[in-house]
């Protein structure tokens, strides 16, 4: 019972001290200076980045570039002999003898 009467009384003295608290009255234009500093600070962290000069029309004529070098790389070796390719990577790292008889080649 002790201990019940001591949590009621600090739960009071708390809500007491609650209500005494005052409301503060900050300057005129506080905020408005506040949010201008923060603006200026945001101004200068952008001036600082590493990829300034990097900005999108850059962006875009480097993008076209890769996009246009990957599909003519795409055709280019797309248009070659796939068979032959294969055949030849196969002779040179000795996967396959083409004195082998297998399944496929019976004829």
């Amino acid at each position: 019972m002790k201990k019940n009467k001591n949590i009621e009384k600090l739960v009071d003295e708390v809500l007491d001290s609650a209500s005494t608290i005052d409301t503060l009255k900050s300057p005129p234009f506080f905020k408005e200076r506040v949010f201008n500093k923060l603006a200026r600070n945001e101004d200068v962290e952008e001036e600082d980045s590493l990829l300034g000069w990097f900005s999108i029309k850059y962006q875009v004529a480097v993008l076209l570039c890769f996009v246009t070098l990957n599909a003519f790389a795409l055709f280019w070796y797309s248009a070659g002999s796939y068979d032959v390719n294969v055949d030849n990577f196969a002779e040179a790292y000795g996967l396959s003898n083409p004195n082998d008889e297998t399944f496929y080649n019976l004829n």
